[in-house]
């Protein structure tokens, strides 16, 4: 059995241990509550014997803003996985200005030869909009230029191509100047109907770059040996033609492109001497392609953001999140501990950790937020099979603690990196609701685990708010690192709304 496959045993084991947990302790924690709600015999007298008391306490959570170091941007690395090409720019007064470039492979997509008499025209590429943009809601004009990368994307690197990734690129190959209109982006987007509308872009590229592709094609035609087909060799093509930049110019808003999607790719076009309006394709898809995200965050609260995994803005009153850039927040528990220390045997009826008020903005916030596990020094807690004590907080915390992999080819919660965090009764995530503006996550199974007494387990303390999306979010497809979306929000309105049982007398 491979490693991948484990995992997703392991998850899988997991999953079902944790419904079944979860109805054998959603019915106990009725039962107490009906319990509690007894408070008086059939003749109306109160029950001198009650043994159990409900009480109701708001824990106020301990915040801290930090920047996380290299977000992961690659696409085409897991199954499940959300791939996309993000280019553009957009000003943001509490985040300052953004900017995305998308850099990628191209390999062609037949091994068919040309003809004998077979003659370059010219080549262009398409680029098929997925729906997401950000930034500004008007339809105002956006212009992006494409460069050849004079520097090779290795295949064996796909892992290691994160946000503040650069790839060295040369001559301009094209420019083009266009507008969409973000109403109607987001209006198909949030249609299962219209989910699948295709809107692109195409545009001229530079006729030499062309005629050296072409000139490739013509060299496998006439092959002899096996240097004379580069053209269809992809681990020497992408020596020759190393790939292209997609970066922006000018504009107010990212969008994203999908380099899956058959109507993205480049196309060589010739004619022969009976036929006219021939082509050869050339696809983004599957090859290397990543983006890169840059922020310049000097003239907000956030240029104290200047060492990785440093807490900061302790003093601040406000809390930040940002997809893409790697702006998150911190949760300390440690007053919840305290909580519990005070109340021997307690029992949690009802934990629900929510962030309220989140300030209005016409920037839409990630639709959902991960509760991630973090180590001491900030860093992420990433699963082991190796790591003996992985394995018993896998098995203790009864599948309210996993990590994030895809299993049976659905899409990870976030970024599909085997990071522990904290799976709620309800979902796996705290959700954001737009009519409340708030985030929120019924989480009693997992609170009730920290309470219990076991020397075994580690007693998870601090976590971190981590950007991702669902399924059906709007705009289409947000993730963790291959989206732009924000949040700001008071750092006193993250609670903790604990309804728990305790024993009117000790043992």
């Amino acid at each position: 059995m491979t490693k991948i496959q484990l995992n997703r045993t392991i998850i899988s084991i997991m999953n079902l241990w944790a419904k079944h947990v979860r109805q054998l302790l959603t019915l106990a924690v009725a039962l107490f509550f009906f319990s509690c709600q007894e408070e008086s015999s059939v003749l109306g007298y109160k029950n001198p014997n009650s043994k159990f008391k409900v009480s109701y306490v708001e824990i106020p959570i301990t915040s801290s803003v930090i920047l996380r170091d290299s977000l992961r941007t690659s696409n085409f690395n897991y199954s499940g996985e959300l791939n996309r090409l993000l280019v553009g720019n957009y000003s943001d007064e509490a985040f300052g200005n953004i900017s995305a470039a998308a850099y990628t492979q191209f390999f062609t997509t037949s091994t068919t030869k040309v003809g004998a008499t077979a003659v370059f025209d010219s080549i262009s590429v398409q680029l098929k909009f997925d729906l997401y943009n950000y930034g500004s809601s008007s339809t105002t004009p956006q212009s992006i230029s494409i460069h050849e990368l004079s520097k090779e994307l290795r295949p064996d690197s796909i892992q290691y191509l994160y946000n503040k990734t650069s790839t060295a690129y040369s001559g301009l190959l094209g420019t083009k100047t266009f507008s969409i209109n973000p109403t109607d982006f987001n209006k198909f987007a949030a249609s299962s109907e219209d989910q699948d509308t295709v809107i692109t872009i195409r545009l001229p590229l530079d006729f030499n770059f062309g005629q050296r592709l072409f000139n490739s094609a013509l060299k496998y035609r006439d092959a002899t040996t096996a240097a004379d087909s580069t053209f269809v060799r992809f681990t020497e093509f992408i020596k020759e033609f190393k790939g292209i930049v997609i970066k922006s110019e000018t504009g107010d808003k990212i969008v994203g492109f999908s380099p899956a999607a058959t109507q993205s790719r480049i196309t060589l076009h010739y004619h022969e001497a009976d036929v006219d309006s021939l082509s050869i394709g050339f696809a983004f898809n599957p090859v290397v392609s990543y983006n890169q995200i840059t922020s310049d965050r000097s003239a907000t609260e956030l240029a104290a953001l200047t060492q990785y995994y440093q807490e900061s803005l302790n003093s601040s009153d406000k809390r930040y999140i940002q997809s893409g850039v790697g702006i998150l927040t911190k949760l300390d528990l440690s007053k919840f501990y305290e909580f519990a220390d005070t109340v021997p045997y307690v029992l949690i009826n009802s934990a629900e950790l929510s962030i309220e008020s989140v300030e209005p903005s016409p920037y839409a916030p990630p639709s959902i937020l991960a509760l991630r596990v973090l180590e001491t020094n900030n860093r992420m807690k990433h699963f082991s099979l190796t790591s003996p004590q992985d394995q018993i907080d896998l098995l203790s915390y009864k599948g309210f603690l996993r990590y994030d992999v895809p299993i049976q080819n659905s899409a990870p919660i976030v970024e599909n990196d085997s990071v522990f965090y904290v799976s709620g009764d309800r979902a796996d995530y705290l959700d954001y609701s737009s009519s409340n503006h708030s985030y929120s996550a019924i989480l009693t199974l997992f609170f009730q685990q920290l309470t219990l007494d076991d020397d075994t387990k580690t007693k998870f303390k601090y976590f971190i708010l981590y950007p991702g999306s669902q399924a059906s979010s709007v705009p289409a497809g947000q993730s963790g690192s291959k989206s732009v979306n924000r949040v700001v929000f008071p750092k006193d309105k993250i609670k903790l709304k604990v309804f728990y049982t305790k024993p009117s007398t000790q043992r």
